[in-house]
């Protein structure tokens, strides 16, 4: 009776932990989505997107500043357009002389338009390049905030992805532990194989509570950039497990990747237009070598009342009209004109070598990001051998277990394998992702219509 019960018990603890840990994996990722709430709720990375639009305070500066600078053209160009202004006297004149006594009224109408005045000219192109750099910095920030939005919402989905797996691992490892303790009570296995199994529970909590902080830091991240907390996002991390998924294909033509970012990066834009900006400034300083000539047109009416009638003929009412150009030509200015250009020139130069290093950096943006992407296709189709490879291995590692082919710490050796294989593969495809979206973002092309390419890849799990 005795043999029978203990052939019974050691059936039982030297059964495998399941069919295999990759399904165990599987059924936690598929628990942490499968309410209907989950689902009916769930955000994906366009609507993440839109709700940081309305809310982001980085975008909201830049969209602010960007509108001001753009009045600058408005401004500039009222100085090239005709000024008028109307003038107007009242005096009353009461004095001990009665031939002084009077009442004036003075009313006056005068235009000015400036025919010809170098600097008015080059501030207006000028403000015209500033435009054009305040417009290229906004484009960049919006281009941020879909890089900040999406590199926040796959470090919440890369989070989750851990805290589940690491809960997987973490009861699975409790049952081993247990199952240790159970063994070592009936003289079926030793003291060492219940440590090797306390000690792989102990580090598996330790990272379940690791997993958790680090899944909080993510949605706070998320919610400063959206105005909003969020925990139901559409999730990639069981799509990634399957060896199906891939990317969609794009062009990485090196050389042409390069030219394309050479014109079109907003950091190359912003350069360029602030060169253009600098080259104006040196023909706005040297308008102080230029005449200015401007036209005059101006009505002027006098009236006069409550004078003494002996003193009539001093005191008529009079209107007229006049029409002139003026010509004003400096001749000296103790060389403040000679120094504010060249202080323009250098720069300007200064500006050029901004402009190079922009180019330069954009091109090595390029060549990182296809490197990157590269890499990244290479990595994620390795790391998938590694997930199946690891599957079998931690398979094989709790049949030969039960049978005293394998030791405990291999089985706590592989089950720690897969579970990393299973992180680093989530992992590899959400950095494929964002490295294809700052390669846009390198080639000044990111927009919504490239996070909604992505969205096929998230997906909801429903029971």
């Amino acid at each position: 009776m005795k043999n029978s019960n203990k052939h019974r018990v050691m059936k039982s603890l030297t059964k495998p932990l399941g069919p295999s840990f990759r399904k165990s994996i599987l059924v936690a990722s598929m628990l942490a989505l499968s309410s209907p709430s989950a689902f009916a709720t769930a955000l994906g990375l366009t609507d993440v997107y839109q709700m940081a639009l309305n809310h982001d305070a980085k975008l909201a500066q830049a969209d602010s500043l960007y509108k001001a600078d753009s009045q600058g053209v408005e401004s500039a160009r009222a100085a090239l357009l005709p000024q008028i202004q109307a003038d107007g006297s009242y005096f009353v004149t009461d004095s001990s002389i009665d031939s002084a006594d009077v009442n004036a009224r003075d009313l006056s109408l005068t235009l000015n338009q400036s025919l010809y005045q170098h600097s008015s000219w080059a501030r207006y192109e000028q403000a015209k390049y500033v435009s054009d750099a305040a417009l290229a910095t906004f484009k960049n920030a919006e281009q941020d905030l879909i890089l900040r939005v999406s590199q926040s919402y796959f470090d919440v989905l890369l989070a989750q992805t851990s805290l589940e797996l690491s809960k997987t691992k973490e009861a699975a490892d409790y049952t081993q532990y247990q199952t240790a303790q159970a063994s070592e009570e009936l003289g079926l296995s030793s003291r060492v194989d219940v440590l090797q199994a306390k000690s792989s529970y102990d580090l598996s909590k330790s990272e379940t509570i690791n997993a958790e902080n680090n899944l909080d830091v993510a949605l706070e991240a998320l919610a400063k950039i959206t105005g909003q907390s969020m925990s139901q996002l559409k999730n990639s991390g069981l799509k990634a497990l399957l060896p199906t998924v891939a990317l969609p294909k794009i062009s990485l033509a090196l050389n042409a990747l390069e030219k394309q970012a050479e014109m079109q990066n907003l950091s190359v834009q912003q350069a360029q237009a602030q060169l253009a900006t600098a080259s104006e400034e040196i023909e706005v300083q040297r308008s102080g070598y230029w005449p200015t000539v401007a036209l005059q047109a101006k009505y002027s009416d006098s009236a006069y009342s409550d004078y003494h009638s002996a003193y009539a003929a001093q005191f008529n009412d009079s209107n007229k009209t006049s029409v002139g150009v003026t010509v004003s030509m400096p001749l000296y200015s103790g060389g403040g004109t000679n120094s504010e250009v060249k202080a323009a020139k250098f720069k300007s130069v200064a500006a050029q070598q901004s402009l190079r290093d922009a180019q330069e950096s954009a091109r090595l943006s390029v060549r990182t990001q296809v490197l990157n992407i590269e890499r990244g296709e290479q990595l994620i189709l390795a790391l998938k051998e590694a997930v199946k490879s690891n599957d079998a291995f931690l398979e094989s590692a709790e049949e030969g277990y039960k049978v005293g082919l394998k030791s405990l710490l291999e089985v706590l050796t592989a089950r720690t394998n897969q579970t990393n294989a299973h992180k680093n593969l989530i992992e590899a495809l959400h950095n494929q992702v964002i490295n294809r979206l700052k390669l846009e973002a390198s080639l000044g092309n990111l927009t919504v219509e490239d996070l909604q390419v992505f969205e096929p890849l998230l997906q909801t799990v429903q029971k």
